[in-house]
């Protein structure tokens, strides 16, 4: 007798979304019960993370490979689709989108796949529009032990509005240029601060922005540094940090910031309440499936047509685009009341804490590899597995 073992193939020494995704699939599955085999599938445009190091155990025959990356990436990376070994007798896709439409080009991705996940509902309707096989939405389970400690030593450092802080009213964003400059909105961000807390304003305020494969995109790069000279307020990162290096910077933070356009998730939004953070974001697209009223400033949208096409995201589909003045009274809300701050932080992370609950999410991986197990010809993985183990009760 053996336990169920997944082939997890992603993106896993990636400090970047899809990367983090997978690890946060690999949370969900060891929740569940399964035994998880990562299968690193490094990428050329994220060289400067650590990769993971091949297991010292025999490699076991597998029952799923679960492969958590998009087709275009497959698709579009020269090698990488050499670099899989499909051999399990079932295959799961894990895709993130962050538009309504379904994306152009990735119908080829359907093939040899009997289920399909993704990170959230909004991204779960528009993959099944087209999609011959179930979709299904697993939000990405965090790494809560992480979550936990940074909120502790958050709780150590005291707040805005205390004596004792020495730093000035922290705004932080982040996002990676290959997530795309349009979608994410740097720009929408450096106006909203600017209209909340204008130079020789009476709030001490900074807006720290930490900024992907900046070393990819020089020209963007150095226009977004343009932007922000002459004013000290803006702080612009951008080397690659280590999540040490990066948890300093949410341990700081006294709001995190999202004006995105388009988001399937939003990881770095579900990391900030979970740590405690108040947050300020689109109130559009997946980050909706953690994120309900109340538990964080949601900056009012209005579904506008794209106009230029960036990367996947082409002119002439919808988006969001999210309300600067609204953003800016938020922020400046937030700076101006650090009791109601303090009570938003906490309603984010009780909010966070019951959507993103490990045994919550282990119950979708269950169900949804129990109903593929229930398929005909498939009775004999399950009988295969030990007689105490979780998915028994699937039979």
């Amino acid at each position: 007798m053996s336990p169920l073992v997944v082939n997890l193939w992603g993106h896993l020494g990636g400090g970047f979304g899809l990367g983090e995704g997978a690890l946060c699939t690999a949370r969900a599955l060891t929740a569940a019960g399964l035994t998880v085999q990562l299968r690193d599938l490094p990428l050329a445009s994220h060289p400067g993370t650590a990769p993971i190091q091949a297991a010292a155990e025999p490699v076991l025959p597998a029952a799923i490979d679960l492969l958590h990356t998009n087709p275009n990436v497959l698709r579009q990376t020269d090698g990488l689709a050499a670099q899989l070994q499909l051999e399990a007798p079932l295959r799961i896709g894990y895709w993130a989108w962050e538009l309504e439409a379904f994306p152009d080009g990735w119908e080829a991705g359907f093939s040899g796949l009997d289920q399909l996940w993704c990170p959230s509902p909004f991204c779960a309707t528009a993959l099944g529009q087209r999609s011959p096989v179930p979709v299904t939405a697993l939000p990405h389970l965090i790494d809560w032990r992480r979550a936990d400690r940074l909120a502790q030593q958050r709780a150590g450092l005291g707040s805005w509005g205390d004596g004792g802080r020495r730093w000035p009213f922290t705004v932080l964003f982040a996002f990676d240029f290959w997530s795309t400059r349009a979608r994410k909105n740097p720009d929408g961000v450096i106006e909203a601060f600017l209209a909340a807390f204008p130079p020789g304003g009476s709030v001490a305020a900074r807006l720290v922005l930490k900024l992907g494969s900046a070393g990819q995109f020089p020209d963007a790069t150095a226009e977004l540094a343009e932007r922000c000279a002459g004013d000290p307020r803006l702080q612009l990162i951008t080397s690659h940090l280590s999540t040490d290096e990066f948890d300093a910077l949410y341990v700081q933070a006294d709001v995190v910031l999202s004006l995105h356009r388009a988001e399937g998730f939003g990881l770095l939004l579900a990391e900030a309440m979970a740590a405690g953070i108040p947050t300020v974001a689109s109130g559009y697209g997946g980050n909706l499936c953690f994120m309900p009223p109340g538990s964080a400033e949601l900056v009012p949208c209005r579904r506008v047509l794209i106009q230029r096409t960036e990367g996947d995201y082409r002119a002439g589909w919808c988006w969001g685009e999210p309300d600067l003045e609204g953003a800016a009274a938020a922020l400046r809300r937030l700076a101006d009341h650090p009791a109601q701050a303090a009570q938003l932080a906490a309603a984010g992370r009780r909010a966070v804490r019951e959507a993103l609950d490990p045994a919550g999410l282990a119950a979708v991986v269950a169900e949804r590899i129990g109903s593929l197990l229930r398929w005909g010809g498939r009775a004999e993985l399950l009988a295969a597995l030990p007689q105490q183990h979780s998915l028994r009760r699937l039979q």
